[in-house]
């Protein structure tokens, strides 16, 4: 993640520093319509333009990931209490029972 972060700041400043050095006046023609501009203004614009259909193409899977990642979070969660349980009756059916009495010592006592 911090290495795409590193990598993206830099495409930036190279597209920002080929902007500035492309500082001429030229006509844009997009369906029609005439446009003139600095091609710096133009080239940040496709640049900005390209960022953004990139998240938009991303979201859908980086949301479906998340919901993914919530609800194996929550089952999870489940699980462990449920280890838990099965842990204290176990520990409890391992625990020796106590030892019968025997008829011996309560006859002696009647005697």
């Amino acid at each position: 993640m911090v290495f795409a972060l590193i990598l993206a700041l830099a495409i930036a400043i190279v597209a920002v520093f080929f902007a500035l050095e492309n500082t001429m006046i030229v006509t844009v023609s997009f369906f029609g319509y005439a446009v003139d501009g600095s091609l710096a203004l133009f080239l940040l614009v496709a640049v900005g333009v390209g960022l953004l259909l990139g998240v938009l193409i991303m979201a859908p899977g980086r949301i479906r990931s998340s919901l993914s990642n919530a609800r194996n979070r929550k089952k999870i969660g489940a699980l462990e209490s449920s280890l838990d349980e099965h842990k204290i009756k176990l520990a409890v059916a391992e625990q020796p029972a106590p030892p019968p009495a025997s008829k011996s010592d309560s006859t002696s006592t009647d005697q």
